[in-house]
């Protein structure tokens, strides 16, 4: 059975405190090759970016 995605990813972001919020700066996007894109990091130093798709073609946006 395929594991659900909202599930590994509730498991791994559970918990976790928001440090800071902001957009890629201009030398990461030239490295992925991608707009400005936001990001969420968090306190233990994971971070989480916004993708238009599952191969990270280009970065996304988030909805609230």
């Amino acid at each position: 059975m395929k594991k659900s995605w909202s599930h590994e990813a509730t498991k791994l972001f559970k918990g976790k405190i928001v440090e800071r919020i902001g957009y890629l700066n201009e030398m990461e996007c030239e490295a992925m090759d991608w707009q400005p894109t936001p990001f969420i990091e968090f306190t233990d130093g994971h971070s989480i970016i916004a993708s238009s798709d599952d191969e990270g073609n280009e970065g996304g946006v988030f909805y609230t």
